[in-house]
């Protein structure tokens, strides 16, 4: 009998406790649903505040890589119609070149040739001139003049031979600045290839932003969901709480007369005896 006493005590003590946590849960659950929810509704109200800052960090992004996509896509057109003017300028270089290595000193040297050959001309000239003019009363005033024919052929001739040097000096000029050129246009060339991959680079780039910005516009739209469902949601939650609260405190209720019936199976014996 004491066995019996002893379950029954162990029963109604449960069964108290029971009561006691379902009583208090009750009245916690109920105390704490505005608390939980305004907390439930301020974290998905910094949520979306954060989507939206992302949404706007996105776009400003979206924003600078467009306008550098066009920057690089200038650069790269511009290299290139730089380079292309570099090569269609080197066939002019070349002829340049050519001029100047053999066609103007060829020209300077026949040129000179011919002075020479007119200088002899023009000293014989000067000569017979001097002769005719220098015959006693002649009707003709002695032929001086301040600087004879052939001396003024030969100045002349004189003259022409500071050309080669120029023209040398030139040529040399015009070889270096083709080699430069070339060297240019290669650079130009690589500019270019780097611009374009750049440019596919920030395609890919801007394929990317624009993923990230419906992934930010989805969660946006479902967390505002949330919002406007989270408070039905947590009175739900409060009265699923509360049934099983409910269904806990009645099942202590039946634990406790459990327990009272045990004791006083236990007095109905001690009153027979």
């Amino acid at each position: 009998m004491l066995l019996r006493r002893l379950t029954g005590m162990v029963f109604i003590l449960a069964a108290v406790a029971g009561i006691i946590f379902s009583v208090v849960g009750l009245i916690e659950v109920w105390r704490f649903r505005p608390v939980v929810t305004q907390t439930v509704t301020d974290n998905l109200a910094l949520y979306d505040q954060t989507l939206i800052t992302t949404q706007q960090g996105l776009t400003i992004v979206s924003q600078v890589v467009q306008t550098t996509t066009v920057d690089v896509a200038s650069l790269q057109t511009t290299t290139q119609a730089l380079a292309m003017a570099i090569h269609d300028t080197s066939p002019m270089l070349d002829s340049l070149t050519s001029l100047t290595s053999k066609d103007f000193p060829a020209a300077v040297s026949a040129t000179q040739t011919s002075l020479a050959s007119a200088q002899s001309s023009a000293l014989l000239i000067d000569n017979v001139l001097a002769a005719l003019t220098s015959i006693p009363f002649s009707p003709v005033g002695a032929y001086k003049p301040d600087v004879p024919l052939h001396t003024a052929l030969a100045q002349v001739s004189a003259s022409l031979d500071a050309l080669t040097p120029s023209l040398a000096t030139i040529n040399t000029s015009l070889a270096d600045g083709k080699t430069n050129l070339g060297t240019v246009e290669v650079d130009l060339n690589n500019i270019s290839d780097t611009t374009k991959g750049i440019s596919d680079t920030l395609a890919s780039a801007q394929t990317v932003i624009a993923q990230y910005q419906t992934v930010i516009a989805q969660l946006k739209l479902r967390v505002e969901a949330t919002q406007v469902a989270a408070p039905a949601w947590m009175t739900t939650a409060t009265w699923v709480l509360t049934f099983v609260l409910g269904w806990l405190l009645i099942t202590q209720l039946g634990l406790a007369a459990q327990g009272l019936g045990l004791l006083q199976g236990r007095r109905d014996d001690s009153h027979h005896q």
